[in-house]
């Protein structure tokens, strides 16, 4: 299995390459867009070997080199192919000796006559398609670096741009489809029962992408495999596939770092380290391919993460003479202290400064954020289980402390409350409007969640009448290892019963009908429940019975879903690569729901004001809207109060004064969600549930919650031990 960045790199080196220039050596020109997806594949170092002098930037004033030819990597707009006939107008010195021009994408009729009639022949050397458009964003991802794309497949305001945008991304697809030398069968998801806009986005695309696919293949034979292999499978999907995995508090390595801490693109961090003179500094890391340990734990749980660094961290002190056992680092603190009393070991100390970093901030937030409760909250919604196996029945009781304490972020509140409002398929205004109470949610949060409706999601049901059942994805309780991760992304169950050949073939048909036929139409009920009697094998890893399967999801694709297809490919020791438009975190997509409705130019001007906000230099200790600062990264529970007086005791004062207020309030008013319990006939509510009638009725420094026994305890012989949630 090659990795797709090793892909794209041979094809672009080997486009340069073909080349043959006098002299030998040639120029590169490439354009902002080109210049990013070379960017993703290759360094600098690795096109220079290939006998280029230099690389430049079309878009830029540039010296003329008129011995060399220049090899222009570009892409087939109006822009990049007037610029380059600008490099040889009449009018000017011609800037190089020929032009070779490569473009990363097939190239229209108007393209070509716009350069026959512009640019004279004798400078055109050669003409090409590379079939490049995508970037490699990891070995099993790539991706368009296209967020905008969001808006155009599901706004409102753009009904315009969807077809025009869907007509793009398969053209895109081709690409990715031709650099892996794949002619696939192409699936793709059916549209909804919801009656939202975009329903039939994947239908749509996949029957786009058809067509591409059947008019290169008339004049561009694909390569047989050797050894052969069975036809790859194309799967198109779209957001609406799962929009619980995109809200979710995810606990693995790299999903739990872009979400809580400000990584640029997925890959850029930027951490505080003492230095070798003691004093404090800031440095930039790349989390990529060529960071052994990055790749190694990304998809660990960061509970064993950090065993894992702790373990490699003491196994190099042991192999180096000079420490004994009891120099050996007991915890993340202590591991800290003693990489800064290593200077001999620089490239070690870089090594794990940058993973130490991230695992210690990623903690201090899941611990100033109660995000161990938050998670349950979530995990119990997603599932529609309790760890237990049970069905969650005091969800609000959980949910309104949360809501009322001001330690927990605002997005995070409105992740939740999304949660919720999913598993119940819509709920009731007037509960909608005390919860949101509760949460004091802004306009903008409240749009993102309005603005949930284009995705078919349900927000709100009538007070009487007959409820419309829907089909429900629910997930009962399996053997895993953390309670706060127990949601499987909907995107892993469809591949799973795909290799497993268990897929539902009406949920996901083929756009040029079943090669199969229709024997296993129906042999795959696709509920997606955790059916392990089905799908799991004890004797290990499935036989490889498949080709290469290519996923691609229209609307972004959560570092969840990735961490899938890689769990998926060593579980069946197959190739399974995953892309979309562009990677998104839990923040990021909820600031996009937010400016669904908003015009562009809004839109643009808010988004440039949300890139601002991600801070490139962290703060010694990361703090979130909503959340206040302080601590040093020990894992320890303290009280942070964003909204708490200037002192402990006005602070307890108001904390006896607003619980007194409570009291009294609910001395002359019925709770609206309160629950029975066999041991309190009286049905006394619980001090910290059930605030909604009374406004700022939440205890203003509520850090603690009481313990509440499952509502319906398991019988001895269904019980089974729970595991512990990481605490450090």
């Amino acid at each position: 299995m090659v990795a797709i960045h090793e892909i794209l790199k041979k094809r672009i080196l080997d486009a340069i390459r073909s080349i043959q220039a006098p002299g030998n050596w040639k120029v590169v020109v490439v354009d902002e867009h080109s210049n990013k997806i070379l960017e993703s594949a290759c360094k600098i170092f690795d096109i220079l070997e290939e006998k280029v002098t230099l690389v430049e930037n079309l878009e830029k004033p540039r010296q003329a080199y008129q011995t060399l030819d220049a090899v222009y990597i570009i892409s087939p707009t109006h822009d990049s192919v007037n610029r380059v006939i600008e490099d040889y107008s009449k009018n000017r010195t011609p800037l190089y000796a020929g032009a070779h021009l490569c473009f990363v994408s097939p190239f229209d009729d108007k393209i070509l006559s716009r350069l026959k009639g512009s640019l004279p022949n004798t400078y055109i050397k050669s003409c090409k398609e590379l079939y490049i458009d995508f970037h490699a964003k990891e070995a099993h991802a790539y991706s368009f670096e296209s967020p905008s794309s969001f808006f155009r497949l599901f706004s409102p305001l753009e009904q315009d741009n969807f077809e025009p945008e869907l007509r793009i991304l398969a053209k895109r697809l081709l690409s990715v489809c031709v650099s892996l030398g794949e002619n696939p069968l192409v699936r793709y998801q059916r549209g909804l029962e919801a009656d939202h806009p975009a329903k039939a986005l994947s239908f749509k695309l996949a029957m786009l992408l058809q067509s591409e696919l059947d008019q290169y293949v008339k004049v561009n034979p694909f390569p047989v495999h050797d050894p052969p292999r069975p036809r790859a499978i194309l799967f198109i999907l779209d957001r609406t596939i799962d929009m619980y995995t995109p809200l979710l508090h995810e606990f693995t390595y790299q999903a739990m770092a872009n979400d809580l801490l400000p990584i640029d693109n997925g890959q850029k961090y930027t951490y505080n380290y003492i230095g070798d003179d003691g004093e404090p500094a800031t440095k930039d890391a790349i989390l990529d391919e060529s960071d052994n340990i990055w790749v190694d734990i990304r998809h660990r749980h960061m509970k064993d993460c950090i065993d894992k660094l702790m373990k490699d961290f003491n196994q190099f002190l042991g192999e180096h003479a000079g420490f004994t056992d009891k120099d050996k680092a007991a915890n993340l603190n202590e591991m800290k202290k003693m990489l800064a009393t290593l200077p001999q070991f620089q490239n070690m100390k870089e090594k794990f400064s940058v993973h130490l970093n991230i695992a210690q901030e990623c903690m201090s937030v899941f611990e100033k954020e109660r995000l161990d409760e938050i998670a349950n909250v979530e995990q119990n919604c997603s599932t529609g289980y309790t760890p237990e196996g049970q069905h969650p029945k005091t969800l609000v009781e959980d949910m309104v402390p949360l809501l009322d304490n001001p330690v927990v972020s605002l997005s995070t509140k409105v992740r939740m409350l999304m949660l919720y409002i999913m598993y119940k398929n819509g709920i009731l205004e007037e509960d909608r409007r005390k919860l949101l109470a509760h949460a004091r949610i802004s306009h903008k949060e409240n749009d993102a969640i309005n603005n949930l409706i284009y995705f078919g999601v349900k927000l709100i049901r009538a007070q009487t009448g007959a409820i419309k059942k829907t089909k429900k994805y629910r997930q009962k309780p399996g053997d895993d290892h953390y309670e706060i991760s127990r949601y499987v992304p909907r995107l892993n169950l469809i591949l799973e019963s795909h290799i497993n050949e268990t897929i539902d073939h009406t949920a996901f048909p083929y756009t040029t009908g079943d090669p199969d036929g229709t024997k296993n139409a129906q042999q795959g009920n696709l509920s997606l429940r955790s059916n392990k009697a089905r799908w799991y094998k004890k004797d290990g890893p499935s036989e490889n019975r498949a080709g290469r399967v290519i996923v691609f999801v229209a609307g972004g694709v959560t570092y969840s879903e990735l961490r899938s297809v890689y769990e998926l490919s060593e579980k069946h020791s197959m190739d399974v690569v995953i892309g979309s438009t562009h990677m998104i975190t839990p923040q990021k997509f909820l600031d996009d729901l937010a400016l669904l409705q908003k015009p562009p130019t809004q839109r643009q001007q808010q988004q440039q004001h949300n890139n601002n906000n991600l801070s490139s230099v962290p703060p010694p200790t990361p703090n979130r809207p909503g959340v206040s600062g302080g601590g040093n990264g020990a894992y320890n529970q303290s009280s942070y109060n964003t909204r708490s007086p200037s002192s402990p005791q006005q602070h307890q004062q108001q904390h006896q004064q607003q619980h007194q207020q409570h009291q009294q309030y609910q001395q002359h008013h019925q709770p609206q969600y309160s629950r029975q319990n066999p041991q309190n006939p009286q049905n006394v509510q619980n001090p910290n549930i059930g605030y909604q009638n009374y406004p700022h009725s939440a205890p203003a420094g509520s850090q603690s919650f009481p313990n509440k026994p499952s509502p319906n305890p398991p019988s001895s012989e269904k019980s089974k031990p729970r595991h512990n949630i990481f605490k450090f």
